[in-house]
């Protein structure tokens, strides 16, 4: 049994119930309502003296009047659906959600993932989705890093000595952050903003010295141009293409994509923090 659940192992199955319905809901009363407005309709026919074959074609009718609305109740529901979860994750980036976290290691089951330190090293990896609730309930039970890593099973554990990491990357407004070790770059990614940020506390601290600390705050233009650009283009794209399905998509993505990182980015600018290696001046 779980102990604690994580805010997208709460919410998921409530936002997925409650857009099911919406689409049933809308459906229904979206087809009651061209019927009632149809006086050649199934809904009408059945009160006058009509024949067998009139009531089929009203009933061929009703068929007719479903298929027109089901693309405006997918597209209600699914918008529901983004608006809600998108909704729920905005709000959960600033919690430290309880069971998840520890001071020295980190459970994300939304992107199957570990990150621990261990010693002087930093370990991270990832597992598979049919682990991860065995594996949440020994890591809330408290199981040792080695009993993780043997559940887990993962294709490759990641050990970065903290002496050996050449750089680190981190925008505030993200729940990932990028060590580079041996001219690779490595990225590490948490279940939210407050818990990398919890991390970062900790891991900054075992960083190698002679890394220099790098903060760069992008002004409100600099930091929505791009999304903006983004945002132009997908709408040109979509009134230049003349089909209903490519257009309900760009539609969605211009919604829940790129308006919210249009918004985000403007009103909250990007703020990366870094830790780099002294540049050598001649």
């Amino acid at each position: 049994m779980i102990k604690y659940r994580s805010p997208s192992q709460k919410n998921k199955y409530v936002i997925f119930a409650l857009s099911l319905a919406i689409f049933i809901f809308t459906t229904f009363w979206s087809v009651l309502f061209v019927e009632y407005l149809n006086p050649s309709s199934y809904f009408w026919l059945q009160f006058s003296d009509t024949n067998i074959s009139n009531s089929a074609i009203g009933s061929e009718g009703i068929l007719d009047n479903v298929s027109n609305v089901l693309p405006f109740s997918a597209f209600f529901s699914v918008v529901t659906y983004f608006l809600l979860k998108l909704l729920c994750v905005k709000v959960s980036q600033g919690n430290l959600p309880e069971g998840f976290y520890t001071q020295s290691s980190w459970l994300d089951v939304d992107d199957k993932s570990l990150v621990l330190i261990q010693a002087d090293e930093l370990v991270f990896f990832e597992f598979k989705r049919k682990m991860t609730k065995r594996l949440q309930v020994e890591y809330q039970h408290h199981a040792s890093v080695d009993e993780l890593i043997s559940l887990a099973d993962p294709k490759k554990v990641h050990r970065i000595p903290f002496d050996e990491i050449t750089e680190l990357v981190s925008d505030h407004n993200s729940d990932i952050f990028y060590v580079k070790y041996k001219g690779q770059r490595h990225r590490v990614v948490f279940i939210n903003q407050a818990v990398k940020a919890h991390a970062l506390e900790l891991v900054q601290l075992l960083l190698p010295e002679e890394l220099e600390y790098h903060r760069n705050e992008r002004t409100r233009f600099k930091a929505a141009f791009p999304f903006f650009a983004i945002f132009v283009c997908l709408v040109m794209l979509a009134m230049a293409i003349d089909i209903v399905l490519i257009r309900y998509l760009l539609g969605l993505i211009i919604l829940f994509i790129a308006i919210p990182k249009l918004l985000s980015s403007y009103f909250e600018p990007k703020v990366t923090e870094s830790w780099r290696q002294r540049e050598l001046r001649v």
